[in-house]
């Protein structure tokens, strides 16, 4: 049996050093480190939110601000199946109340284009084919805050729904004779690190519906949460990995 001679306060001061042992280990099992531990200095104290399979209101904490996404793939559809090809754009996660705001521009524009973009004289511009890598001096400039085209730009506000911040539901066509063209977009958390998801949809009543997912899946995370790699995939052909990088900003072309 329990011995409880002693004073009440030499029971009650060890009791709840141990509650506070206990609960300090409980928060440790339940939230790794191995994942956003690494998350940038400003959101020190945070929850570990998505990478620790949970979403309080205050989840994407861990990837507000912009980010550079490089994807390298091969696409299977295609007549040059085996061709190197790569793809870049920005993207801006911002807080707006207990909702995450999702902005893509897929127009990312560099001083120096070196290595990007070649042209046989006769017609514009195009991207390399290879799996192009920008250089230190490229990179710094992404780091310190890179240029975007508005042109294209979409954007989208996020809801917590369960572990995942997801984007409103699908509209329904005002008409059985109406197409009508949504997007979903949706950000999962797993055990490696953040899930980014966007399906395109055309619908209509009377034909079966197109759709298109473009799937980033995190494998790692580096540099103090400031660099997440991992495997892209669009519509099940074309394939390959991408690269985030957190970069101070965004702005517009001339700005």
């Amino acid at each position: 049996m329990e011995d409880l001679s002693g004073s009440f306060e030499d029971h009650l001061i060890p009791r709840c050093f141990a509650s506070v042992l206990a609960l300090i280990a409980g928060i440790a099992v339940l939230c790794p480190v191995h994942a956003w531990a690494e998350a940038p200095d400003e959101v020190a104290g945070e929850s570990c939110g998505l990478a620790c399979g949970g979403a309080p209101l205050h989840a994407g904490a861990a990837f507000l601000g912009a980010w550079y996404v490089l994807v390298h793939y091969e696409d299977a559809a295609s007549s040059g199946a085996e061709r190197e090809r790569w793809e870049d754009r920005a993207w801006v996660f911002e807080r707006e109340g207990d909702r995450l705001r999702w902005t893509e521009y897929p127009i990312v524009v560099f001083e120096d284009e070196t290595g990007r973009f070649e042209s046989d004289g006769a017609h514009r511009a195009s991207r390399t084919r290879n799996h192009w890598q920008p250089d230190e001096a490229q990179l710094a400039k992404i780091k310190d805050g890179f240029a975007v085209n508005e042109r294209g730009v979409a954007s989208v506000t996020l809801r917590i729904l369960e572990e995942s911040w997801v984007s409103g539901p699908k509209q329904a066509a005002p008409s059985a004779s109406m197409i009508l063209y949504d997007e979903s977009w949706r950000i999962d958390p797993a055990a490696e690190g953040p899930v980014f998801m966007r399906e395109d949809a055309l619908r209509s009543e009377r034909a079966e519906d197109l759709t298109g997912v473009t799937i980033y899946t995190t494998r790692a995370i580096a540099d103090g949460g400031r660099l997440l790699r991992g495997d892209f995939e669009r519509d099940g052909a074309q394939r390959g990995t991408f690269t985030m990088t957190r970069a101070a900003g965004v702005h517009g072309h001339g700005d």
